[in-house]
């Protein structure tokens, strides 16, 4: 059994390698033509010798470098649609490719903020370090409310330290209040204001990218009704980052919207060091176009037709 491995071996390197062709083979080891055949089929059942089509991961690997060139991001991560039934799935997928990248990125010591959402939920979950590390997860927005617990940005910084065994910080904060007087006392309360201002010099920013679309988790949970939300696309809206919104050029819209939500604004998120956007699918496309084109994130982590979106839609 060893000799035949050893011969079907040999021939799949003659031929594969080498380049010679069945008959060549044939007549230097002096065995038939069919032989030949037969044991080449034989290495490829047996797996002696396999066989990898790279132009697919060329592709992807592709459409990464043209995301990092033309938008001038730190890195870009494209996950291949291949197999993807749903969105919930394609989701997931994302959502384990950016907690890939999170654990690859993180250094001791540094200080990670988080948004708020489903897919920022999804990373956490997804999130399985080969080590702990001293760190602190701070929220970027409110997190108190009485729906959503499992989506707000207090939660999802709990699950990212309880991964990393780090510290986490909590925004004692509405998402949103009722008008600026109030905003603005919130945010002069020391305790909020420390976390504030822990989120603003953090090291890493990890953020979903919403879309003023129906299937829009602050429409799911009940922040806006749909009809409210179309007044919004009505003005303008394409995208949001920490219910901050903006254009499909990525101009902050002047909404008074703005001034009711306690967190940080996309011209503070600009300044930490580095922003990863996670968002996928087809009712996302443009809302990401619009964050890219706004330069509001440097690394973004998504699926493959959206990044084919991109490409075609730099300008």
């Amino acid at each position: 059994m060893k000799k035949n491995i050893s011969l079907i071996a040999e021939i799949c390197r003659m031929h594969y390698l080498d380049n010679l062709s069945q008959n060549e083979i044939s007549s230097n080891l002096r065995i038939s033509k069919s032989a030949v055949s037969r044991l080449l089929k034989e290495g490829r059942d047996k797996g002696i010798v396999t066989f990898h089509i790279k132009d697919y991961e060329d592709r992807l690997s592709s459409l990464e470098s043209k995301l990092e060139q033309y938008f001038k991001l730190k890195e870009a991560v494209v996950v291949s649609d291949e197999g993807m039934i749903s969105e919930e799935s394609t989701k997931k997928k994302v959502s384990k490719a950016a907690a890939i990248l999170l654990q690859r990125r993180i250094r001791e010591n540094d200080t990670i903020a988080v948004s708020w959402g489903t897919t920022l939920a999804e990373v956490a979950k997804a999130l399985n370090p080969p080590s702990h590390l001293n760190i602190d997860i701070v929220p970027l927005l409110g997190g108190i409310d009485i729906t959503g617990r499992d989506i707000h940005s207090n939660e999802i910084a709990r699950q990212t330290s309880e991964a990393f065994m780090g510290k986490y910080y909590v925004l004692n904060a509405p998402v949103f209040v009722s008008n600026l007087q109030i905003k603005e006392t919130f945010e002069k309360e020391k305790s909020i204001k420390a976390v504030i201002d822990k989120a603003k010099s953090a090291d890493i920013a990890v953020v979903g990218i919403g879309s003023p679309k129906q299937s829009s988790t602050m429409i799911k949970r009940g922040y806006f009704s749909f009809k409210e939300f179309a007044k919004l696309t009505d003005k303008g809206v394409i995208g949001d980052i920490c219910t901050n919104f903006y254009d499909i050029q990525g101009n902050i819209l002047n909404l008074s919207l703005h001034n009711k939500m306690i967190g940080l604004g996309l011209k503070e998120l600009k300044h930490i060091p580095i922003v990863i956007g996670v968002a996928c699918g087809e009712a996302k496309k443009e809302a990401i176009l619009g964050a890219l084109r706004g330069g509001y994130v440097n690394i973004i982590v998504t699926n493959e037709r959206v990044a084919e979106y991109l490409i075609n839609n730099i300008r």
